[in-house]
């Protein structure tokens, strides 16, 4: 059952990575991937950097929170609150967020945080990737993970992507865990301006010997209102018995510079 909530590896990469595939919101001749000052207005000079020429660029912040329901014939529907905080200063970025039970008859889950920092490498104009360590807390244990993506741009509209993480576990005062991988290969396509939309197939190790691994596909779709607000909805479709046979989720966003 706790394989479910493993989840949030893939709603968690699908925020950081939510400007996948070429766009330009402001329309500032900088990719918004690389563009420090993503909301710079149209008339304005910027530098090679997208900001305004002359302006101190102090960083991004991002806020999103959401909810996450899984449906399964077997069990009874539970439901999540995710709160995600992001700040972005060039190419590095600090990631916090919670991942709070709302309804949850089936099992006693306690609630768990997560921590993060990365940084973002261009390999080349069209290869990106980004190497990140993290912490996974809650009540009853403390995990730490690296995770790793790279993302290729097919052409300015169409990208590929591969993520993968690696938990070393610690085990509780009651059980023994064990360390797991997990990753998520797919790509996506700027539909429109503000509709960036992606199919990933996604896996997780189990976390004990007597668990199947948690396999789902998932459909994400994240959409830019006005300058700095968005939407992200996902939906995931259970695989194995590990995953719910429904995974949804909905998460509104707030960008400030």
């Amino acid at each position: 059952m706790i394989l479910r909530h493993l989840f949030i590896f893939f709603i968690i990469f699908s925020v950081a990575g939510y400007g996948y595939g070429y766009s330009d919101y402001d329309v500032d001749g900088v990719e918004d991937s690389v563009d420090e000052c993503p909301n710079t207005p149209f008339d304005v000079l910027v530098d090679e950097s997208g900001c305004e020429e002359g302006k101190v660029f102090k960083g991004e912040l991002t806020f999103l929170a959401g909810s996450v329901t899984g449906v399964d014939s077997e069990t009874d529907t539970i439901t999540n609150l995710l709160l995600f905080i992001n700040y972005r200063y060039a190419d590095w970025d600090i990631s916090l967020s919670t991942f709070n039970e709302i309804q949850n008859s089936v099992s006693d889950v306690p609630d768990t945080f997560y921590i993060s920092a990365g940084h973002t490498f261009t390999l080349s104009e069209r290869l990106t990737s980004k190497l990140s360590l993290g912490t996974k807390q809650s009540s009853i244990q403390d995990d730490l993970y690296i995770m790793g993506n790279l993302d290729y741009l097919l052409s300015d509209e169409q990208n590929l992507f591969l993520f993968y993480s690696y938990t070393f576990t610690e085990d509780s005062d009651i059980e023994v865990y064990d360390n797991f991988h997990t990753f998520s290969m797919g790509t996506g396509r700027v539909l429109a301006d503000y509709w960036y939309s992606a199919l990933s197939y996604d896996f997780s190790g189990a976390n004990r010997s007597y668990l199947e691994d948690y396999q789902a596909m998932t459909w994400s779709n994240t959409f830019r209102i006005f300058s700095k607000y968005y939407l992200l909805t996902t939906y995931s479709y259970g695989l194995s018995d590990a995953a719910s046979d429904h995974t949804i989720s909905i998460q509104g966003g707030i960008t400030f510079d």
